[in-house]
């Protein structure tokens, strides 16, 4: 690793080319204004008019950009305003502080999306940006639906999501880590209404200031904002169908002034959904093949509701503070009903039937304070945040199996019950502060600390039916889990230009104490370490064409649960349980990026992890009980490409492909589960959207994915397309959405495990053929700046 570094700085240190100097400064709105963040401020060589290289405003409307020293001129480019070309600027050797006006686009106004010209995934830098309501993804989805639509993202057999092979990612709102994780992740998500989201940034390799978790790098979720000055808003509404009905209704209200920005949103959800879970699972032995064969169907009915305020304060032109708060609660009424059936040397012997009902209630508070500094001349920029989260959960679980013999269909034991109850209370405090210093024209640095403390208590009451009838607590399944850690992480970034390269170097510090006591056995888990996690990259920018290297190190540490050694009770033939020796999983990431005109990028990447953190299947053939637990295995490499262009077929037909294959291989050095398998995974998005008539437009988006090999696992593919109709009335004040989604019905996850001589086969089959009805109605014409929200993603990833 020290010798990668070395090679990497004295690479970076010997690139020669010319001179070349710095413009900066604002971009508002000319009507009222306002600062427009997140606009695309690109640089074009006077001369032969080709693209140079581009930026994007901070959240206070500035850019800060280098230029080499050739007549350019400026292109900005933001949804809601006209395109603005500058005038052609002569070389200088020094700074240019040069500020931008942009007027508003009649034909954009309330977030409508002019679809001509307009691509579905553009390249900004680091990330690739996906135009969610261009593509038609979220009308009628939650969120975890709209992020399983993304180019080369799926949904696992947990509906966990993953990206290039892994769901280790980071999720981001606005630029600020999102609160959850896990399964608190995916209940957040599905709380979030997918028409509300506009856009998502994929970066699949960040810097040294981002935290270093999530090794397949992070998404940030773009919401939509108001568009106009005063009280302005949008309200929506949905309805749809696959097998069973779904609603979601939302209301944003935004009020800003000269000196005020205010936000108010209330959203709620009903959803009733079924997933279809097959497992068959062979053990085979010299004298016996026991097979069995489970089939459930889980029915949730969810109610979600969720409500936000936030305000910010300019102090003067340089500094604002402000505050937010979000509140979610989720309340699902879970039904489980399953059959599983025994089978010896392929003769059915025995069957038992699952019954569970689950009733689930958690409530979700952040809160954040936040200050912002920037200079007259952006050369000194200071951010700082005080961030609280709060994660409650009560789940009261009732199971019970009854078991019969196939051939007389009598019960052969009694009916066996159990009560699962698992209060959990998780709280988080972060601080952190972020300072970039600009020192000179081709030089600045940035550099921050952040410290976040975390207390959990984890609750697990399990209680088994007596012969009396009555429920008796099991003290050897249950446990009651008190969590503390503790970690303090510091950055420090150079950004160098040189000519047409741009260089940057960063190196980040996180040291994490942690404490995991069991009241109930009297035992106690703890360790600290410290870990460095390096980061570099090197832009090349050459008219039309740009290149980009980056390496970076991330870390995935194991969830606060993965480390508690008590049994969690799936189903009487299924049981999770933590594993306290369970150690972080560290990845050494590379990407090689070439970027053609904005419009077409071609990446190589390769992501080496050790100590990787792998479910394990262990099958008891005496009790017939499958036990999942995580451990170290050993080392893991993915290796692949990715393509991503977009053309235009006519002027209201537009054409956004992206594929990806990449080679896979897992190595295990457990005793009793070693293994080493490789494979190759490939998978294709085709999106295309029309412009038909005024006012009325429409999407087709289809995929295929064949995940490879990998370990000891082998999957099957996956493939569906949807459709969608638009169209605007009373002057694009109000729009209405149809679609139809996943219409072959073959959206699915499929994998088989094999494991000495145990082989288990997972199906889980979602609800597919889902038609949406929706309708919005925008009042508003301009631009907001955002509230921020609480920076807790680290922590509470783990949850």
């Amino acid at each position: 690793m020290k010798t990668t570094i070395a090679i990497l700085l004295f690479f970076s240190m010997n690139l020669l080319s010319a001179q070349s100097s710095t413009i900066s400064g604002t971009i508002e709105s000319k009507n009222n204004r306002e600062k427009v963040a997140f606009a695309t401020v690109s640089i074009f060589d006077a001369n032969t008019k080709s693209f140079v290289k581009s930026t994007t405003t901070d959240e206070k409307g500035t850019y800060d950009i280098h230029v080499t020293n050739v007549a350019f001129f400026v292109q900005i480019e933001i949804i809601g305003y006209k395109t603005f070309r500058s005038k052609t600027f002569t070389p200088t050797n020094g700074n240019l502080n040069q500020n931008f006006e942009l007027e508003e686009d009649v034909l954009a106004l309330n977030e409508v999306v002019v679809m001509q010209n307009k691509s579905l995934i553009k390249l900004s830098r680091d990330k690739m940006i996906v135009d969610i309501e261009k593509a038609g993804f979220g009308n009628g989805n939650d969120g975890l639906e709209t992020l399983s639509k993304l180019p080369g993202v799926q949904l696992d057999k947990d509906e966990n999501v993953v990206f290039r092979g892994s769901n280790n990612l980071q999720i981001m709102i606005d630029g600020k880590p999102s609160l959850l994780t896990g399964e608190e992740l995916k209940q957040y998500l599905k709380t979030l209404d997918g028409a509300n989201i506009k856009a998502v940034e994929i970066i699949a390799n960040p810097s040294a200031k981002y935290d270093a978790a999530g090794s397949a790098g992070i998404f940030n979720i773009v919401l939509k904002k108001s568009a106009a000055n005063g009280l302005t808003g949008n309200v929506r509404s949905s309805i749809g169908y696959a097998e069973f009905i779904k609603n979601y209704n939302g209301l944003n209200l935004y009020n800003n002034t000269e000196k005020w920005n205010l936000k108010f949103g209330l959203n709620y959800g009903y959803n009733e959904s079924v997933n279809r879970r097959t497992i068959d699972q062979t053990v085979a032995t010299p004298s016996l093949t026991a097979t069995l064969k489970q089939k459930n169907d889980w029915l949730p009915v969810t109610n979600s509701y969720s409500g936000n305020f936030g305000a910010a304060h300019q102090l003067n032109k340089n500094a604002t503070i402000g505050a937010s708060t979000n509140y979610s609660i989720y309340k699902s009424d879970e039904k489980t009903n399953g059959r599983t059936e025994e089978f010896d040397n392929a003769v059915y012997k025995r069957f038992t039937l699952l019954d569970t009902q689950d009733d689930i209630l958690n409530t979700t508070l952040t809160s954040t304070l936040f200050y912002n500094f920037a200079s007259d001349s952006l050369d000194t920029k200071i951010d700082a945040q005080l961030s609280y989260a709060n994660y409650q959960n009560d789940s009261d679980r009732l199971t019970s199996n009854a078991y019969f013999n196939a051939s007389t269909n009598e019960k052969y034991r009694n009916t066996e019950a159990v009560k699962y109850q698992n209060p959990t209370n998780f709280n988080i405090l972060s601080a952190k502060i972020d300072f970039e210093k600009k020192v000179t024209k081709t030089f600045n640095f940035e550099t921050g600390t952040k410290l976040s403390y975390v207390n959990n208590v984890y609750t697990i009451n399990l209680q088994d039916k007596d012969d009396q009838g009555n429920y008796v607590l099991n003290t050897n399944r249950s446990n009651h889990l008190i969590y503390k850690e503790s970690i303090i992480s510091g950055y420090g970034i150079t950004n160098f230009t040189k000519g047409k390269f741009d260089i940057q170097a960063g190196l980040r510090a996180e040291y994490i104490n942690y404490d995991a006591t069991s009241l109930t056995s009297n035992s106690t888990n703890k360790d600290h370490y410290l870990s460095l996690f390096p980061s570099f990259s090197v832009n090349g920018n050459f008219e039309s064409n740009q290149f980009k290297f980056s390496y970076s190190r991330r870390i995935q540490r194991p969830r606060y649960l993965y480390l508690n050694p008590y049994y969690e009770y799936i189903d009487t033939y299924n049981v999770s349980v933590g594993n306290p020796d369970l150690t972080p999983q560290f990845t050494d990431a590379f990407e090689l990026v070439w970027i053609k005109k904005q419009k077409t990028s071609v990446s190589l990447f390769a992501n080496f992890s050790k100590d990787e953190m792998y479910q394990i299947i262990d099958y008891d053939q005496d009790t017939k009980i499958t036990t999942l637990f995580y451990d170290n295995i050993g080392k893991s490499k993915s290796i692949g490409l990715s393509l991503n262009t977009n053309w235009s077929l006519k002027k209201w037909w537009e054409v956004q492909l992206n594929t990806e294959v990449a080679y896979g291989q897992a190595t295990s050095n457990l005793e009793g589960y070693k293994f080493n398998n490789s494979g190759v995974s490939y998978s294709g998005a085709l999106n295309q959207s029309f412009t038909l008539a005024k006012d009325w437009s429409a999407t087709w988006n289809s995929f295929y994915s064949q995940n490879g090999d990998y370990g000891n696992t082998t999957f099957k593919p996956s493939y569906d397309m949807s459709f969608s109709m638009r169209k605007d009335f009373f002057d694009k004040k109000i729009r209405m959405n149809l679609s139809a989604q996943n219409v072959l019905k073959k959206s699915q996850w499929i994998q088989s495990t094999q494991q000495d001589n145990v082989t288990t086969n997972w199906i889980n089959r979602w609800e597919t053929r889902k038609i949406t009805l929706s309708i919005t109605y925008n009042f508003g014409t301009a631009k907001k700046k955002e509230v921020k929200d609480a920076d807790l993603n680290e922590e509470q990833n783990r949850l």
